[in-house]
């Protein structure tokens, strides 16, 4: 069923069965909206979106490249299958990256995991490895829950927690149509129509769930809006492992928590880490990131050990990412 509250669809259906309406004016009528299905091939062609299906449960994008389906919602206008459908792809670099370094025994763990687009790949990717999909937020949990479902993945679990770098109680701020802006602090909620509404949610640290669930990530994606230090924080023993991390860093919403992209920096710094960004002029091609400057124009930024991960960093910064 639409979450539309005026259908007028299923309102010309309606009329048609009460007899306000003749079958030719109902045809007539519905035709309108049916015409406008025939934009979308041309629209669609070239882009990374093999088809919108369009059932009685939904409305389901399927990824072309990565083999994924998802679920498109009609309040939350700016998430990840908008901008797979809107845009004809999502984050390729970054996509292709974590797929390039996954394989069948990794554990991934996906830090605000929002609908779960990297989990969903990962998963189709390698089924012989575990991710587990942190979310705080109980509503967008069960929408990453329904997606994990239409894949039929059963190597992602979806858990209904915040990371952070204590255990507590904590509100964070919601906007329903943008739950990828969901923060401890106003980091983008006002982008959305709708109002902002605190949800109260668990928080943990990494190493006290990698510990109490024996979990060793290899590889972490961590996208907090603004709370990236406060992950790392908390994660001090599970960074010992040496995992390669792809992690969002936005100076404007670290400076609402307090803090520099820097100082992330020089925090994984001390354990060995060096940092690379995806190349804005070559596709599939990593350079070394020694600062964030304000000429920095990246946001999500590579981190791994020069040694422990040196073949990684051989072939990226080489181009030659094996796509």
């Amino acid at each position: 069923m639409s979450e539309n509250k005026q259908n007028a669809l299923l309102a010309a259906k309606q009329k048609l069965g009460s007899g306000l309406m003749s079958t030719l004016d109902y045809i007539s009528e519905i035709n309108d909206y049916h015409k406008r299905l025939f934009d979308y091939p041309d629209f669609l062609y070239g882009t990374d979106v093999e088809s919108i299906s369009i059932t009685p449960n939904g409305v389901i994008i399927r990824s072309l490249e990565h083999g994924i389906a998802m679920y498109m919602d009609a309040v939350d206008l700016h998430a990840t299958p908008y901008a797979l459908l809107g845009l004809g792809g999502y984050e390729a670099n970054e996509t292709a990256f974590l797929k390039s370094v996954f394989n069948d025994g990794d554990l991934f763990l996906d830090i605000g995991a929002n609908l779960g687009w990297y989990s969903l790949v990962l998963g189709k990717h390698s089924p012989g490895g575990s991710i587990y999909a942190f979310e705080p937020v109980p509503g967008t949990v069960s929408r990453l829950e329904k997606n994990i479902s239409l894949n039929q993945l059963n190597n992602v679990q979806a858990l209904c927690l915040g990371l952070f770098n204590k255990e507590d109680e904590l509100a964070f701020l919601v906007a329903d149509d943008v739950s990828g802006a969901t923060s401890l602090k106003m980091t983008g909620q006002e982008r959305g129509a709708m109002p902002i509404r605190e949800v109260l949610c668990t928080t943990s640290t990494l190493d006290n769930v990698c510990k109490q669930r024996g979990l060793v990530p290899t590889v972490m994606k961590i996208d907090v809006e603004g709370a990236e230090l406060m992950v790392i924080e908390g994660a001090l023993d599970t960074l010992k492992q040496r995992p390669i991390i792809l992690m969002e860093l936005l100076r404007k919403w670290s400076l609402v928590f307090g803090y520099h992209p820097n100082d992330v920096f020089a925090l994984l710094a001390s354990f060995g880490y060096r940092a690379w960004v995806f190349s804005s002029e070559h596709t599939g091609l990593l350079e070394p990131c020694h600062a964030v400057t304000d000429d920095t124009v990246q946001t999500n930024f590579v981190f791994m050990h020069p040694d422990r991960h040196s073949e990684v960093i051989a072939r990226w910064q080489s181009g030659d990412d094996g796509r």
